[in-house]
């Protein structure tokens, strides 16, 4: 398997992840407790390897800075779509946009090359992404809540990228993502329930770990891809997890499931086809 086969691969084991860890995040009470397990968790798990890495990397500091930043911002817009949409309407919109704004900025400032094929694969992803959310009822401020998380998430995903592969050591910058990343909800989830943190925080801590496990296998995958393959046929790859969305917020949450929405998933597995021949026959 060629080093960009195996980055589409991993990608798609995000994507699993994904949705599920998603999922979770929509189903608890408290979206910024749960939202503080999801990051905090990680944390927790990466410390143990500080000491096998050592100190960041002097060059990956103003990515992972950078990066930090945009996560929090995304974490908060990702809990206040949570809260005004539906996880099947408001997941797929924040998804279909970033596979398209990730390719043209990951072809302009990272100098990636996909094949026509590829980019055909790329739009048919968005257009399914969007046949699924489109006119499905969402509020005029869950569309903004929805369209803003994509946009920053395409953000930090070239950022992402950019640290990854000006990263000498991947486990390195791997370790204090994680660690970085981590910080800020926690936080803010205790900034905010001062005086009653404990019971606050115990309410939804089963599925916020189980969230933040699942988060792991969602982005640490994703962030080894970025080094392999172009960020634009990653993030289109992993934007099918809006098929697992479907079936999850069908069966686990009780969401209603139309022919639009299913025709939308079977036009996103057409392109994720096309991205993967285009890409690993380029």
């Amino acid at each position: 398997m060629s080093a960009v086969a195996g980055g589409l691969a991993l990608a798609g084991i995000s994507a699993l992840a994904s949705s599920g860890s998603h999922a979770l995040l929509k189903s608890g009470q408290d979206k910024l407790a749960m939202q503080a397990w999801t990051q905090g968790t990680p944390v927790l798990l990466a410390l143990p390897f500080v000491p096998l890495v050592g100190l960041p990397e002097p060059q990956i500091l103003p990515w992972l800075a950078a990066g930090w930043v945009l996560h929090t911002i995304y974490y908060l817009v990702l809990v206040w779509s949570y809260n005004v949409s539906d996880y099947s309407v408001a997941f797929p919109i924040a998804r279909g946009i970033i596979p398209i704004v990730t390719t043209l900025f990951g072809i302009m400032l990272l100098g990636d090359a996909l094949s026509l094929v590829s980019v055909a694969g790329i739009v048919i992803v968005s257009g399914g992404i969007f046949l699924i959310s489109f006119n499905q009822g969402i509020s005029r401020s869950g569309l903004m809540a929805a369209g803003l998380a994509g946009v920053i998430n395409a953000a930090f995903s070239l950022v992402d990228a950019k640290g990854m592969r000006v990263a000498e050591s991947p486990a390195n910058f791997l370790v204090w993502y994680y660690i970085i990343d981590g910080i800020s909800m926690p936080l803010l989830f205790a900034l905010r329930n001062r005086g009653r943190l404990r019971e606050a925080a115990t309410a939804d801590a089963r599925s916020g770990v189980t969230s933040g496990v699942l988060a792991i296998f969602a982005f640490l995958p994703t962030l080894i891809a970025f080094r392999l393959a172009p960020v634009g046929a990653v993030s289109a790859i992993r934007a099918t997890s809006v098929i697992f969305s479907l079936l999850l917020g069908g069966g686990l949450l009780k969401e209603r499931l139309s022919g639009r929405r299913i025709a939308g998933a079977i036009l996103v597995t057409c392109g994720a086809i096309a991205i993967i021949g285009g890409t690993v026959l380029n």
